[in-house]
């Protein structure tokens, strides 16, 4: 069923098709980019602590990394999701309106159980810990809960994209697939590296 469109959606249908692709994709990798500055800057953040640990007071005694299965599961999933989403944007690209929620109700779905896991990863993992907290359990707990927020943006990003699937609106708007795909592959490629980083530490 097509509904008919709003006064926003005419606005932005008046702007030139190259135009709407453009900023589409700017904004996600301006997105991308902010982002993946923070990571480095977590990471660079983390070693240098690390390498100042002259003293042994880095990681003091008690202090533990995220659970392994958990974050096993985390992963599994986002890397999933990314495969699901990947063949879902390809058939999306292939103007195949049949049989998208195949492809996309997986991914969406992946996405929602990898936040979940990681909230209740970072709720155990904070339960574990008593303040004040060192360098190191400040670090883990910052890498847990960035990755929660990654997450969660990606499955707050689902929600349009499964609105438009369901009402019939993907037709001509791939672009919006296609960029909402870059932020969906960052997260699971930021996410892997730093659950291998947050394991690197321990």
């Amino acid at each position: 069923m097509i509904t008919p469109s709003t006064p926003l959606e005419h606005e932005t249908h008046e702007l030139a098709l190259h135009i709407r692709v453009g900023r589409a994709r700017a904004c996600s990798l301006i997105l991308i980019l902010a982002d993946g500055l923070s990571i480095l800057g977590i990471m660079a953040g983390g070693g240098y602590l690390s390498a100042l640990n002259t003293e042994n007071q880095y990681r003091m005694a008690g202090d533990h990394p995220p659970a392994f299965v958990p974050g096993l599961v985390v992963a599994i999933s986002l890397v999933l999701s990314g495969l699901a989403y990947y063949w879902w944007e390809r058939k999306v690209r292939r103007g195949e309106s049949s049989g998208q929620l195949i492809f996309f109700i997986p991914a969406w779905a992946l996405m929602i159980l990898a936040m979940v896991v990681q909230i209740l990863i970072g709720i155990t993992l904070n339960r574990g810990y008593t303040a004040p907290y060192d360098a190191y359990e400040s670090v883990i707990t910052l890498i847990v809960w960035s990755m929660a927020l990654r997450h969660a943006l990606a499955a707050i990003l689902g929600l349009p994209l499964f609105g438009r699937i369901m009402r019939g609106r993907i037709a001509g708007y791939e672009y919006l697939v296609e960029a909402s795909g870059y932020w969906w592959y960052y997260t699971v490629a930021a996410s892997l590296l730093m659950w291998l980083y947050a394991l690197r530490l321990a």
